[in-house]
């Protein structure tokens, strides 16, 4: 997420979001698997504390280094990755320990356009395709939610400059304060 004070004058926010949710269901499935499979070993192979210590601690210990591998890790790059829009730029960070990070100005963004397969289609995601001017053309966010809705608020700030934050009522003829 991209704090206030690292946006320019007069910058706003439309929209921050991370990748779908569709991303951690794997992550979750598995922690879930691996920690049945955990409890089920150390209830019925390993049933003795006093007998099978060894066997025991290092069931858990694998158990914990995979649901930390498998599930919290996936878990912390969905989380510490997103994608921001801006009335100036499109900015795209990446990273749990390292980060990488990818900032685009709107002058610079040629056109907008996405690619959905059958599940995503389903569940409402997709891949938001922004062609720049410059050597690297082609951007590509990847599992973008709402894909739709995201689309037409790039297509509007490159085409209009300038919408209201998600959220803000748009200003219409007769909204003057």
């Amino acid at each position: 997420m991209v704090s206030q004070s690292r946006l320019a004058a007069g910058e706003k926010v439309v929209f921050t979001a991370h990748a779908h949710w569709k991303n951690l269901v794997v992550p979750v499935l598995t922690s879930l698997a691996v920690v049945a499979g955990a409890t089920l070993l150390l209830v019925t192979v390993v049933p003795s504390p006093e007998d099978h210590a060894w066997q025991r601690w290092a069931t858990v210990a694998v158990g914990t280094v995979l649901v930390l591998v498998l599930g919290v890790w996936p878990f912390l790059s969905w989380l510490a990755s997103t994608d921001t829009l801006t009335t100036h730029r499109l900015i795209s960070r990446r990273g749990v320990l390292t980060r990488e990070g990818k900032d685009i100005p709107i002058d610079r963004v040629h056109s907008v356009s996405y690619r959905q397969s059958l599940l995503d289609r389903t569940l409402g995601c997709g891949t938001l395709v922004v062609q720049t001017a410059g050597h690297d053309s082609d951007v590509e966010l990847y599992d973008v939610a709402h894909i739709e809705r995201r689309l037409l608020q790039m297509q509007e700030v490159v085409l209009e400059g300038e919408i209201p934050a998600e959220g803000t009522p748009p200003e219409g003829p007769g909204d003057e304060t």
